[in-house]
């Protein structure tokens, strides 16, 4: 996957680029094919369905904001807490994160900010304490850095996940970072679950999450005291940093359209009430082009 960190130089924009939907030959890019069965024909005859045809629409308006500046973000921020963590994570996810770049830029930066920000203003709605909005920020950050294509992709949250243990025991050893929030991060299980399984419907999610608790390891990561490495401080349990991860990812689903967003799939109260905010976010990413 492309990682390739060409950085121009200008201040707020990330050392990468989302690759584009049609490559430079006018193509229609290999990304895009590879996730629907029978390639260049197969996305013909799905242009045809309104909605299908709506949503690409919208991932050709993205690109020209998916590369921009997103710190005017910051003036959405409801509360200095908020604001203060959405900055030191933007600049985490521009400075230090390193995503696969084949996502579309529907699923990309312009996305992880506005579901940063969410993330954000439902911890702090919810009284939470630092370690669990950093648990939600973090999961914010890397939920969708390993997609190989736009569409569902089922396993590029276990693949972001990975990516994200991966980061903190790099980080642990030594690595460099060029952001505090990345010279600073710490594996936090609740988070790495909430990645790992956020592309899954909510019923596979916590039950996954529940037997990782029961057993109290996470095998994968040669981990047999899952309980250890939650930070002391925590409020929030698994179960729950998961609900509300997934309530500020799926509030940004009304960048899909007009029917992207089904209120009735949203799992907590500030969750819901938080909708037209997700609409003023949406649009205010939409206008930070300089």
């Amino acid at each position: 996957m492309n990682t390739d960190r060409t950085n121009d130089g200008i201040v707020g924009r990330p050392a990468y680029r989302v690759e584009r939907m049609r490559a430079e030959d006018g193509r229609i890019a290999e990304h895009f094919l590879n996730g629907l069965a029978g390639g260049s024909d197969a996305f013909a005859s799905a242009m045809k369905d309104p909605g299908f045809a709506e949503i690409i629409a919208n991932e050709l308006r993205t690109e020209d904001i998916a590369d921009e500046p997103l710190e005017p973000l910051a003036r959405q921020a409801p509360t200095d807490r908020v604001r203060r963590d959405f900055e030191r994570w933007l600049a985490f996810i521009d400075g230090d994160l390193q995503p696969w770049t084949t996502g579309g830029a529907i699923h990309f930066r312009p996305h992880w900010a506005r579901v940063l920000m969410l993330s954000l203003v439902i911890a702090d709605l919810e009284g939470l304490a630092d370690k669990d909005a950093c648990a939600l920020a973090m999961a914010a950050a890397f939920h969708d850095s390993r997609r190989k294509d736009p569409y569902l992709d089922t396993g590029h949250g276990a693949r972001a996940a990975a990516y994200y243990a991966q980061f903190c025991r790099d980080t642990g050893t030594g690595a460099q970072r060029s952001t505090t929030a990345g010279a600073n991060i710490d594996f936090d299980p609740r988070t790495y679950l909430a990645v790992k399984w956020h592309d899954r419907d909510d019923d596979a999610g916590l039950e996954a999450i529940e037997e990782a608790i029961r057993r109290n390891a996470l095998p994968e990561l040669g981990i047999d005291d899952l309980g250890s490495l939650v930070p002391a401080r925590a409020r929030a349990d698994a179960a729950t940093v998961y609900r509300m991860f997934k309530d500020a990812d799926g509030l940004d689903r009304i960048r899909l359209g007009p029917q992207g967003l089904d209120e009735g799939y949203l799992r907590t109260t500030h969750g819901r009430a938080l909708v037209p905010f997700a609409r003023r976010l949406l649009e205010a990413s939409e206008h930070t082009r300089i």
